[in-house]
């Protein structure tokens, strides 16, 4: 345990409490319940003349009926004994008084002795065994010495549960203290509560006050951070204001001692964080009356959870404050970024717009500079930020080169003030030094009451799209957020859709142009959804990409592709079918394993089947693409450059790369008619083809001058609308069919 806990001692009672404090007088109360006046006064007088114990006093109630002993029952809440006779103004009002007692007044506690005189009507085992009674008497059998057991014993037995009880009411007081206390978490709202509860506990009004100081710093420095009852009006004044003077003497004496202190009418107590913060708090309150022995064992209980209060609220302040700081420029993060957007209530996010900033150009400077000269950068920046707008704004480093402000909806971003934030001019170290940055301006009532971490990452994303098209401010509309709900929305249904293989593929023929025989087919991804509309497969096939779907996406259109290629070759169609493949797929190192345990699945052979990638992907990372398509042309799958001649090609890269076929990209075929640079491409390309010994198809073919023009300068095979579209794999069959395809 820490030396805070260490610390939870509470001093012996001196002499004189133990002198001013004298044991209570107890009163025994009896309840007398008898419809036979003469009976019930003489056993009146036999109780009054019992000999009791020191400091015992005895008080009987009498009662002729149930009804009048329900009255006093529901009045007196501290009755220990009923003797109660069995009839009364009914045969049996007694025995159902007895269940009145137990079942709708709730009370377990009071002894209940029956009486009789007429026992044969009621039979003590019957009785006994059926109803809820602690002893059960003639009256003939009642002496004096009998009377005085009966009402001891049970005296002393209703005591004793009542104890049990009253300590049980007092754990569970401490408890809901407990819980009070823990659920803060920060010191104003902690203290007020432990100063509610101990009055709670003790049963005094509130009246107390709680001061915080430094360990290593004198008396004279403490600070009252919470007051309740009559010293509220202290709250926030230093501890040795006058209007505490005659407490002083006792309070130095409890920090010197670090102990906690009871006196008779004031409790100090005194807890510590030194460990991890240099802090001390003492707790004083004020109580009317003495405390008894049970109120100080409870307080002793209720410390231990004060003592960790304190504790984890220091180390929550810790850590937050190493959550939501940079720890060595002491800027707020992006994490307090998160916690003021997600702590707005309604109204605030109505009135606050978010500002970010990205410091252009911030790695090259972090390569040539250095990383102590990019910190001083940014802190000042940070202090520009800070002059620049007005006060209240919230600055914030929430990247490591981007700034975010939360400011007011109503202020008004001149084009001045525009250029100020977008072209930084500071000093680092006596030198000058400009920083350029893009701004992104969002409103967020723009946005639909998203999550703090969603909100931000929004912005980035639009801050970084605003980046890459160099543009220095943008302002963030409702379109833009309409346009990221509608692709997270998607994102969250292409997976549950991969996840239940509702994708499909369609098939689409590829002819020869010099025969207009079919010789292939490439298999497309399509997305249907169960009401019938599809979705564009460039808008899902983007969304796969960016969010990682794509390998499963790809994984479970190739082997749907496998399925269609059985279907066509149990048919007579042995054509070969061209997959797609994304560099995603080719640098991930399970893919090929599972290509290639999916051919063996099926049973096909891999001459069958041609991969197909983009000419862009191909060439990024040129070594690994390579080694990867290599291992695919290995097992005889042959490889097909697409939309050839839009990415970055290089020669030296395309006279080594493995691969086929060339894929002639529609955006040049399209334009054939009007556009002589697209012929000027094609014959390039063609001539290209012709002296690397590649096969050439020309995609997206859909007049017959294009597949004229593309026959004639030597064009192999076409592939569009002209011809055929792509089809799901029945009406495909149907298509080969009527066109005599084998």
């Amino acid at each position: 345990m820490s030396q805070a806990n260490d610390s939870f001692k509470f001093t012996e009672e001196t002499t004189q409490q133990v002198k001013t404090k004298l044991t209570p007088i107890q009163v025994w109360k009896v309840l007398s319940v008898e419809d036979n006046l003469d009976y019930q006064n003489a056993l009146v007088a036999s109780l009054e003349a019992l000999i009791l114990p020191n400091r015992t006093r005895l008080q009987v109630l009498t009662a002729n009926s149930a009804f009048e002993a329900c009255k006093v029952l529901n009045a007196q809440k501290d009755i220990g004994l009923i003797l109660l006779d069995v009839v009364m103004e009914e045969d049996d009002a007694g025995l159902r008084l007895v269940n009145t007692i137990r079942k709708e007044q709730g009370n377990a506690q009071v002894r209940i002795v029956l009486l009789t005189g007429q026992p044969g009507f009621a039979p003590e085992k019957e009785v006994m065994s059926a109803l809820d009674i602690d002893e059960y008497w003639n009256k003939a059998d009642i002496t004096p010495e009998k009377l005085h057991s009966i009402v001891s014993s049970n005296i002393r037995t209703w005591n004793y549960i009542a104890a049990l009880n009253e300590a049980k009411q007092g754990l569970q007081i401490v408890l809901d203290a407990a819980r009070s206390i823990n659920s803060r978490y920060d010191l104003p709202s902690f203290t007020r509560a432990v100063l509610n509860e101990i009055g709670r506990i003790i049963n005094v009004k509130e009246c107390g006050i709680v001061c915080m100081g430094d360990c290593t710093l004198p008396f004279e420095q403490a600070q009252i951070l919470s007051a309740t009852g009559c010293f509220a009006h202290l709250e926030g004044l230093p501890l040795v204001d006058q209007q505490l003077s005659i407490m002083h003497a006792d309070i130095r004496a409890v920090l010197e001692k670090k102990q906690n202190v009871i006196t008779p009418t004031q409790s100090f107590f005194y807890f510590e964080t030194k460990n991890i913060n240099e802090k001390c708090y003492l707790v004083v309150v004020n109580s009317e009356q003495p405390l008894t022995s049970a109120h100080i064992n409870l307080l002793k209980v209720f410390c231990e959870n004060i003592g960790s209060g304190f504790t984890n609220i220091a180390l929550l302040n810790r850590v937050t404050e190493l959550a939501y700081t940079h720890s060595e420029l002491n800027i707020p993060n992006r994490n307090w970024l998160s916690k003021e957007i997600h702590n707005m209530s309604r109204q605030e996010w109505r009135q606050t717009r978010l500002l970010m900033l990205e410091v252009k150009f911030f790695d090259e400077m972090k390569f040539t500079f250095g990383y102590e000269f990019i910190q001083g950068v940014l802190a000042h920046i940070y202090k520009n930020l800070r002059q620049i707008l007005p006060s209240g704004s919230r600055v914030t480093l929430s990247g490591h080169k981007q700034f975010s402000i939360l400011l007011d909806k109503e202020f008004k971003l001149s084009p001045e003030l525009i250029d100020k934030l977008t072209i930084n001019e500071i000093k680092v170290d006596g030198v000058a030094h400009t920083s350029l940055f893009s701004l992104l301006d969002m409103q967020l009532d723009t946005i639909n009451q998203n999550s703090a971490t969603k909100i931000v990452s929004m912005a980035e994303s639009a801050l970084k799209e605003a980046t890459l098209k160099n543009v220095s401010y943008v302002q963030y509309s409702q379109e833009k957020t309409d346009t990221i709900s509608r692709r997270y929305s998607l994102m969250t249904e292409l997976r549950q859709s991969i996840r239940e293989g509702k994708l499909n593929v369609m098939l689409q023929p590829k002819v020869s142009l010099s025969t207009g025989d079919v010789v292939g087919f490439e298999a497309l991804a399509r997305w249907q959804r169960d009401d019938g509309s599809f979705v564009p497969p460039d808008e899902f096939i983007a969304i796969a990409e960016t969010s990682g779907l794509i390998i499963s996406l790809d994984c479970l259109i190739f082997e749907k592709t496998m399925q269609a290629l059985q279907r066509l070759l149990e048919l007579g169609y042995t054509l070969p079918v061209a997959f797609n493949a994304s560099s995603f797929d080719l640098l991930h190192p399970d893919y090929f394993t599972y290509v290639s345990g999916c051919i063996k699945k099926y049973g096909l052979s891999p001459a069958l089947l041609e991969l197909e990638v983009t000419e862009t992907q191909a060439i990024t990372d040129y070594e690994r693409i390579r080694h990867s398509l290599q291992r695919f042309a290995a097992l005889g799958i042959k490889i097909s450059l697409d939309d050839f001649g839009t990415g970055h090609s290089s020669l030296a890269h395309i006279s080594n790369i493995t691969a086929h076929c060339i894929k002639i990209d529609r955006s040049f075929v399209s334009q054939l008619e009007t556009d002589k640079n697209s012929q000027h491409v094609i014959n390039m390309i063609l001539n290209l083809g012709k002296k690397f010994n590649f096969t050439i198809v020309a995609e997206g073919i859909e007049t017959d001058y294009q597949k004229q023009w593309l026959t004639k300068m030597g064009c192999d095979v076409g592939q569009g609308y002209l011809f055929a579209k792509p089809m799901f794999t029945d009406e495909l069959i149907e298509w080969l069919s009527a066109n005599n395809t084998i």
